[in-house]
């Protein structure tokens, strides 16, 4: 049984406003092209590319890493009940979304699978992503989830750390559903995801 229900939103666009990401007036500052982004040294942190403007990521809080890690074994104990295997990644992990556009969800589900050593940045679309909100929560929720939608991406979880999931759908990823208890959804036939089990104090 999954239990959805609607809860206050007061950081999100309405669904009925026009989805774009905001453009406000803002000192000028140094355009990195894609090129220039992808030249630098490997690293494992979180960076991201969005429109020019380069992001990093603070490291993720204690609470932050043990919901992603349950979301992504209960994801993993799916992926390998299917055939063919669909891919499960976690970042850091570089997908290109288009132009100057290269991001990295905390989990991904790619149905229809990903070679052993795919070259980076990634540039197949994902049918899931899965974002775990931090502090910048109208980042993760609004401009993540526009660049998200105008790539194509299926569908959207936003895990809210007051202890529900957001599931966000549709052509442009505007129709939202909160979910606690457990959350399903015909993208992954036979799956539930445990909401109580993320949000336990067990780890």
């Amino acid at each position: 049984m999954v239990a959805a229900k609607t809860q206050p939103v007061d950081d999100v666009h309405d669904d009925d406003a026009p989805l774009e990401l905001e453009r406000r007036s803002t000192p000028k500052y140094y355009y990195v092209t894609e090129e220039e982004f992808l030249d630098q040294p490997e690293s494992t942190e979180r960076i991201e590319l969005i429109d020019g403007e380069v992001y990093v990521a603070p490291s993720a809080t204690s609470e932050h890493q043990l919901i992603t890690e349950e979301v992504g074994y209960q994801l993993g104990q799916w992926v390998r009940t299917r055939t063919p295997r669909p891919a499960l990644r976690h970042a850091p992990c570089d997908i290109r979304f288009g132009q100057d556009r290269i991001l990295q969800p905390d989990l991904f589900v790619v149905l229809a699978g990903l070679p052993r050593k795919a070259e980076m940045p990634l540039r197949v679309i994902p049918d899931l992503c899965v974002e775990v909100l931090s502090q910048d929560r109208t980042r993760d929720r609004v401009t993540k989830r526009v660049i998200y939608a105008e790539a194509g991406v299926r569908e959207l979880w936003t895990v809210d750390l007051r202890g529900f999931v957001e599931r966000w759908t549709g052509p442009h990823l505007t129709n939202r559903t909160a979910h606690t208890g457990r959350l399903a959804t015909a993208l992954l036939p036979e799956f539930e995801l445990d909401i109580t089990a993320l949000f336990s104090d067990a780890g």
